[in-house]
C-alpha cells in the first residue's frame, strides 16, 4: 500500500530513488543508514511537527517510515515492534524538545544511538524513538586524559581520535557499535584488563536530560544517585545521555596476539591447559578469547568433527614487542601450541588491525544477518564451554559460535550499579540470514540456556536476549535492581522513559 502511494506522489520519488541508492551502496548501507540518511537531508517536512526539534520527525504514518524504522537496527533480525515516531535529533536542544513533547503527548521514550544492541532495545511498540545516531562530537582533552563524546560516536571513530593524542580506550571490539549504549551497559572493551575494568567504570561524568526536559550534569559529586544508576543501567536508564565524559588510558606501545585453531573435540585440552596456564603464570594483563565456531572455509553441511573448532587468542598490550612477546611466551611453550592444527603466534597488531581481524564484517562475529545472543558472567567459563560443546555440534547455521572472555576480573563498586565481580563472559551466538529459520535459530540459542545457566554468577545486560523471560532482572543483584526501581521513581515519576524490554514484547505480542 505504501509504494503504490508513493508511486502516485511525484515529490517523494526522487527521495524514494536516493534512499535505495544510499542503501544499495552495500553491506555498510545498512549499518550506516541511520546516519547516512540523517546527513542525507532527506524529506525535511513530514507531517509531525515538534516545537523545538530542527532535526528531522519521522511519523508512522509518514511514506518511508518503514525503511526509518529499519535502520535503527544494524542486524536483519527487525522485530514486529513500531513507534509512532522517529526524531533524529541534530541537538541537545532537539533533545530537550522532543522529551518536553513526548512527556505532553504522554509518548513513551526510548533512545537510540547505534542500534546495536541484539534484542533492539530501542525499537519499542507505540512512543517516541530518540535516534541520536547523528550526534557524534568527540573533544579530547589530553591534559586531563578526559574525552567527552556524543552518543552517536562509534568505537573506530574514537580510536581514531585517542590514538592521535596517544590515548586509548577500552572500546567495543566491534567497529560500528557506539560508545553511549555499550558504556552505559557495562561494556567488555579491548584491553580492558589493564584499562579500567568495565568500561562503564571509565565513565566519570555525563550529560543526561531527564524526564522533565531538564539537562543535568551528574558525576560522582553532583546527583550522584543518577551516576551510580547511569553506570550499569544499560537500555533501562530513566533519562537521556547527551554526553558521557570518559577516562582515557596511555595508548599501548605494542600489540600483540598468538592465536591456537585446535579441533573441537580437543576442547578438554584446551581447558585444562588454559587453566594450568593461569595457575602458573602470572597472565592477569593478557585479552583471553576463546571461540567455538565453524571453519568458514568449510562447507554448512559438512559433519562438526571436520568443521567444527576452537580457536582460542590471547591479545598482550604492552609497552614493548619485547615484552609482549614475554607476556604470550606460556602460550608457547603449553600443550596448547603443540595440540594445534595451526597456529599464528607473536602477531604484531595495530589497533584498527585488530577490528579487521576479528571483527570487521567479514568474519563471523561482526556479520550482518539475522542475529540473537544471550550468556552467563560466569567464575566456570572452562565448565560452561565443555557443558555446551555437544549442543554447539548441533547449530543450526554455520555462523553461530560461542565466545568466551576470560580474565575480566571485574570489581563491584558502590558507585556503580553493574553488580557483579566475575572472571569470565560467556556468550552463545545465533546468526543465520533467511527468515525461515529464524524458529531453529531461536530454538537453538533457547536450549543454550539450561546448559549455560547452572554457570551463571549474573549476566551482561548488553546481550541478553528478553525472549527469555527476566532476563534483564537476572542482570543485576535483587538489592541493586530495587534501588533502581526507587530512583526510576524519582526521577521519572511519570514514565517518560520505557523501561526494560518485556519477553511479550520481545517475542513480539505488542499489539
Amino acid at each position: 500500500g505504501h509504494f503504490i502511494m508513493m508511486q502516485k506522489n511525484g515529490a517523494r520519488r526522487l527521495a524514494l530513488k536516493r534512499i535505495l541508492s544510499l542503501v544499495v551502496v552495500g553491506g555498510l548501507g545498512t549499518l550506516r543508514a541511520g546516519v547516512a540518511l540523517a546527513a542525507a537531508g532527506i524529506n525535511k517536512l513530514y507531517g509531525t511537527r515538534i516545537p523545538g526539534v530542527q532535526g528531522k520527525v519521522i511519523s508512522r504514518q509518514d511514506g518511508n517510515y518503514e525503511l526509518w524504522r529499519r535502520a535503527m537496527i544494524w542486524h536483519h533480525s527487525k522485530p514486529k515492534r513500531y513507534p509512532e515516531i522517529i526524531v533524529q535529533a541534530q541537538s541537545e536542544n532537539d533533545v530537550i524538545a522532543a522529551v518536553k513533547y513526548a512527556a505532553e503527548k504522554n509518548l513513551k521514550v526510548s533512545v537510540r544511538a547505534g542500534g546495536h544492541n541484539s534484542a533492539c532495545a530501542s525499537v519499542r511498540h507505540g512512543g517516541l524513538v530518540l535516534d541520536l545516531s547523528a550526534l557524534n562530537g568527540i573533544q579530547v582533552s589530553p591534559t586531563k586524559q578526559v574525552v567527552s563524546v556524543q552518543p552517536g560516536v562509534r568505537s573506530l571513530d574514537l580510536t581514531v581520535a585517542l590514538e592521535r593524542e596517544g590515548l586509548s580506550f577500552p572500546v567495543p571490539h566491534c567497529p560500528s557499535v557506539s560508545l553511549s549504549g555499550f558504556c552505559m551497559g557495562g561494556g567488555i572493551g579491548w584491553n580492558y584488563a589493564q584499562h579500567g575494568g568495565m568500561s562503564t567504570h571509565s565513565i566519570v561524568g555525563a550529560d543526561v536530560v531527564t524526564s522533565d526536559g531538564k539537562l543535568i550534569t551528574t558525576n560522582a559529586n553532583e546527583s550522584p544517585d543518577l551516576f551510580w544508576a547511569l553506570r550499569g543501567a544499560g537500555p533501562g536508564f530513566f533519562g537521556v545521555v547527551t554526553r558521557l565524559h570518559l577516562q582515557t588510558y596511555p595508548l599501548p606501545k605494542a600489540i600483540m596476539a598468538s592465536s591456537y585453531v585446535i579441533p573441537l573435540n580437543g576442547l578438554e585440552t584446551v581447558v585444562s591447559n588454559l587453566e594450568k596456564i593461569r595457575t602458573d603464570n602470572d597472565v592477569a594483563r593478557i585479552e583471553l578469547l576463546v571461540v567455538l565456531m565453524h571453519h568458514p572455509e568449510v562447507p554448512a553441511d559438512a559433519p562438526p568433527e571436520e568443521s567444527k573448532f576452537c580457536f582460542l587468542t590471547a591479545f598482550a598490550f604492552e609497552d614493548s614487542l619485547e615484552a609482549a612477546k614475554a607476556a604470550l611466551q606460556p602460550f608457547s611453550r603449553s600443550d596448547l601450541s603443540k595440540n594445534s592444527v595451526a597456529k599464528f603466534e607473536h602477531q604484531e597488531l595495530t589497533l584498527l588491525q585488530m577490528y579487521e581481524k576479528y571483527f570487521s564484517l567479514r568474519v563471523s562475529p561482526g556479520r550482518q544477518a539475522r542475529y540473537k545472543v544471550d550468556n552467563v558472567l560466569t567464575n566456570d567459563g572452562s565448565g560452561a564451554l565443555l557443558a555446551l560443546a555437544d549442543h554447539f555440534r548441533t547449530a543450526p547455521s554455520k555462523d553461530c559460535h560461542i565466545l568466551a572472555g576470560y580474565n575480566m576480573n571485574t570489581k563491584e563498586k558502590v558507585d556503580s550499579c553493574f553488580s557483579w565481580a566475575v572472571d569470565c563472559y560467556l556468550g552463545c551466538y545465533a546468526i543465520w540470514d533467511k527468515e525461515e529459520n529464524d524458529a531453529a535459530n531461536y530454538e537453538w540459542l533457547k536450549n543454550c540456556l539450561p546448559l549455560m545457566d547452572p554457570f551463571a554468577v549474573g549476566h551482561y545486560t548488553n546481550e541478553v536476549e528478553p525472549r527469555h523471560r527476566n532476563r534483564y532482572l537476572k542482570c543485576f543483584s535483587s538489592e541493586n535492581w530495587q534501588r533502581m526501581s526507587k530512583l526510576r521513581e524519582k526521577y521519572d515519576p511519570d514514565g517518560v522513559f520505557h523501561t526494560y524490554l518485556t519477553q511479550e514484547e520481545a517475542m513480539g505480542y505488542s499489539g
